[in-house]
């Protein structure tokens, strides 16, 4: 269920809870950004489908978080310890915000203990990229 904080022409602006990514407080709440014109019932679906995502995709977005954390980033004194479990990248890095825009692409956004920001983009529900160079 979203919280609606604000409905302007441009964009609406909500909290929802979120089954498995967490804040920077370590809490299950996230921010929610949707670009106007909008559909309540695409924001929704949006949002379910995001919570509703698989085992098999969190892997795949922990593995890939984990290639940027080794890569590094602004903050050089960061090390990244022997992971025994892809999802323990969790730990050190935290998501703000899903965005929903208007050609129904989902950004989820966050950032990492090694400096850097990450975007995992969705489209058709499917990860379609995750990187620093996500609002290109």
């Amino acid at each position: 269920m979203i919280q609606w904080l604000n409905k302007q022409p441009e964009a609406w602006e909500g909290i929802f809870k979120s089954e498995f990514f967490r804040n920077e407080d370590n809490q299950n709440e996230l921010f929610l950004c949707a670009e106007c014109p909008v559909d309540d019932n695409y924001i929704n679906h949006s949002v379910n489908n995001f919570n509703a995502i698989s085992e098999n995709r969190i892997q795949e977005i922990c593995q890939e978080i984990i290639r940027l954390a080794q890569e590094g980033g602004e903050n050089e004194e960061f090390i990244l310890p022997e992971l025994e479990n892809p999802e323990e990248i969790l730990e050190y890095c935290w998501f703000t915000t899903l965005y929903i825009n208007q050609d129904k692409t989902v950004i989820l956004e966050g950032e990492g203990d090694w400096g850097e920001v990450i975007g995992i983009v969705f489209k058709n529900n499917k990860i379609i990229y995750i990187g620093t160079e996500y609002f290109n």
